[in-house]
């Protein structure tokens, strides 16, 4: 096991440390985990409203929060919350008990636990790095440093096509501004695809989600935004769907206009749950970033596997959301 810093990362530690070199500081690590190495991509700072004393330091969580949603956003493999950093006085390298807390709260975050490092100056600049195991276990790992230790995937940024793709499928495009667009839009219907994969979302189905504070929130607000942001590029670049975003009654509002209906999903986020959380349809389901993607891929699988089962000298027509019919908006600028 061991751990792999990219150039910006570590500049980034090292920028942070000599920035605040009388008091105690630290940051988070955003990467990803591959055949037990842990890829640290982005080390992003505490914030401007942490506190930064001799032998204290706390996290600007809100700050943090919306950091790493933005840069997160900014590579085309989705980055995670994979560990921290803080820097200890001297040349104490162990961690408090108030450290230990800390630690454990990432650690469960996911199965491989997290990363924790402390960074001392005695005289010199020097990183220990931990990983730690669930609930709050240490052992010493190694690391390097250099982008050409790190796959070419990882560093990738998104697209400008990419971008360019959100923004020009009008995403948040009033439904008054759509109609304005000349002759006719046409677009796989958002029902449709919900059909096609709701019976693969049985898992995530929940009750109990609790209040919605989304109104005035704008972190959360923002939160919701770059969790779902993959999906719809996904549904607008792979399968033609094309939706538009609001805020509609305290919640953030995916929908699509057809001839006959109108088509909603509403996000939120369950304080109760820790999720967000989708509804549609008077059923709500957890969610989390690229659910839609994953969940179709499996279904058509399934159903393409189904059919090779059932082949027989009859030929079958073999029915998907690509073969079903096909709802086509119309939207006349002279309408409304």
């Amino acid at each position: 096991m061991r751990v792999i810093f990219s150039n910006r990362a570590y500049t980034s530690v090292l920028a942070e440390t000599a920035e605040k070199i009388k008091t105690e500081t630290g940051g988070l690590f955003l990467g990803t985990i591959q055949d037990d190495t842990w890829y640290i991509i982005e080390a992003i700072d505490p914030g401007p409203k942490s506190i930064f004393e001799v032998a204290y330091f706390e996290y600007d969580q809100k700050y943090t929060q919306h950091l790493i949603n933005k840069i997160a956003n900014l590579y085309d493999k989705q980055l995670l919350l994979i560990g921290l950093w803080h820097r200890h006085p001297g040349s104490f390298d162990q961690f408090s008990s108030t450290d230990d807390g800390t630690n454990a709260k990432y650690a469960s975050m996911r199965k491989e636990g997290a990363i924790s490092a402390l960074v001392n100056i005695d005289p010199k600049f020097r990183i220990t790095m931990y990983q730690v195991d669930r609930p709050c276990s240490y052992r010493k790992i190694p690391y390097d440093v250099g982008d050409n230790l790190i796959p070419d995937k990882f560093l990738k940024f998104k697209s400008l096509e990419k971008f360019n793709s959100i923004i020009n499928n009008s995403l948040y495009l009033s439904s008054s501004k759509r109609k304005a667009v000349e002759g006719y839009h046409r677009s796989v219907s958002l029902a449709t695809f919900i059909k096609f994969i709701s019976p693969m979302l049985h898992d995530e189905e929940c009750t109990d989600v609790g209040a919605n504070n989304l109104l005035g929130d704008e972190p959360i607000q923002e939160r919701l935004v770059d969790e779902i942001i993959d999906d719809l590029t996904f549904m607008a670049d792979a399968l033609d769907i094309e939706t538009a975003i609001c805020l509609e009654n305290n919640y953030l509002t995916i929908y699509q206009e057809a001839i006959d209906k109108t088509t909603k999903i509403y996000f939120m986020f369950s304080a109760a749950k820790q999720s967000v959380i989708f509804s549609y349809d008077n059923k709500c389901y957890r969610y989390h970033k690229g659910l839609f993607k994953e969940t179709f891929e499996k279904t058509k699988a399934n159903r393409e596997q189904r059919d090779n089962n059932e082949k027989s000298n009859k030929p079958q027509k073999q029915m998907g959301v690509f073969d079903s019919v096909i709802k086509i908006i119309k939207l006349n600028k002279d309408e409304g």
